[in-house]
């Protein structure tokens, strides 16, 4: 193996950037409304404008409803984001087993992410982003706010900042309160089409020389007992191998399609005295009405499980008060709605505070969990 084989997924990306960038300001890609700078590619158009005044324009009171319980509880999700951050902080230097890993979602499969989760990550990015601009459009236009582009919505800052507060703090957290309510949104789904808990584990895979895939068991079966012994979920069956050695003769039973196989257990890469079965395995969560294969089915519980991490994690984060984030913003209307003229050196000490609580999740994650990336 080269020394250079780790990076090269990240060279590879690097050299598609250069080109995209290059052919883009060679073709004057900004005459069409495409912006590309040396860190970021975007699309401004007004195709939309008239679209998003439209849908703004239909139950005008409804969205203006909708938007002053968002500008309302953005109080208490800047609240609530910090005290997470703090919170989590604490658990991870105390090995808390309460605390949990701060993950960057950054969709480069095959360097951040792995290909296999790739796509449910770019349909949650999309879930996320989609309603977050729209949400942001439609408050500004509800008092006429013009918008400048809509691909990413672009608001005419000049504009906003003569308008009153309770329109800013609309505008300002329109984005993070329309992600937290497509979150409920896929939590009543979740809870609607799928079962409370799993009833058995899923074979999504098999390992190297896997003793299982020799035994014939399929991919996709459902793995329900080991020598009588039921299996709910991953954990109960890493519980029971772990009380066996390599060799050891086992009788699985499974579903999807319903099976016996006996198999001998292999050992482990990584611990030479654990037995196992050389399958990947997830938790499998059956659907109330069985409408949709056993594949299908773990895929939109797949799918419905990173929309709900991405939508609430990025709607949380977005409300800190960090620039450039919406809640940067939120704090300086705010600010000024309680009389503080003026708010530069508030911001900046909460900027910063912002910034070493991120910091310190994401370093400390890296520290206990080995890395800052989806698994």
């Amino acid at each position: 193996m080269s020394l250079l084989d780790p990076y090269i997924p990240l060279l590879f990306y690097l050299a598609v950037w250069v080109a995209i960038y290059a052919l883009a300001v060679l073709l004057k890609a900004d005459k069409h409304g495409i912006i590309a700078k040396p860190y970021y590619l975007m699309l401004k158009t007004v195709v939309f404008n008239s679209w998003i005044e439209k849908i703004g324009s239909r139950f005008r009171r409804g969205w203006l409803a909708f938007f002053d319980i968002g500008a309302a509880m953005g109080i208490g999700l800047l609240v609530f984001v910090i005290y997470s951050f703090i919170n989590n902080a604490v658990g991870l230097f105390r090995h808390s087993s309460s605390a949990g890993p701060t993950l960057l979602i950054i969709p480069l499969p095959g360097l951040t992410i792995g290909w296999d989760i790739f796509p449910y990550i770019l349909l949650a990015i999309a879930v996320l982003l989609i309603p977050h601009e729209l949400a942001h459009g439609i408050a500004s236009v509800l008092d006429k706010v013009p918008l400048k582009s809509s691909g990413v919505v672009e608001i005419d800052e000049e504009n906003l900042a003569k308008r009153k507060a309770r329109t800013k703090l609309r505008v300002f957290a329109a984005g993070s309160f329309t992600n937290i309510a497509t979150w409920a949104l896929v939590l009543l789904l979740l809870v609607a089409l799928f079962q409370s808990s799993p009833t058995g584990v899923l074979v999504t895979g098999f390992t190297n020389g896997s003793p299982a895939q020799a035994s014939g068991m399929p991919q996709w079966s459902i793995i329900t007992q080991v020598n009588n012994n039921t299996t709910p979920d991953a954990q109960h069956l890493g519980l029971y191998l772990s009380t066996l050695t390599p060799g050891s003769t086992v009788t699985v039973h499974l579903s999807n399609p319903s099976q016996t196989l006996t198999m001998t257990t292999g050992k482990s890469d990584t611990n030479s005295s654990r037995a196992i079965l050389g399958v990947i395995t997830a938790n499998y969560v059956p659907l109330r009405y069985q409408f949709l294969p056993v594949t299908s089915s773990y895929q939109l519980l797949t799918a419905f499980s990173w929309m709900q991490l991405i939508l609430l994690g990025v709607a949380l984060v977005n409300m800190l008060p960090l620039f450039p984030f919406d809640g940067d913003r939120y704090l300086d209307t705010l600010l000024g709605v309680l009389g503080l003229k003026n708010t530069k050196n508030v911001r900046t000490v909460a900027s910063v505070i912002s910034l070493g609580l991120l910091s310190s999740n994401i370093i400390l994650s890296y520290i206990l969990f080995g890395t800052i990336f989806p698994r």
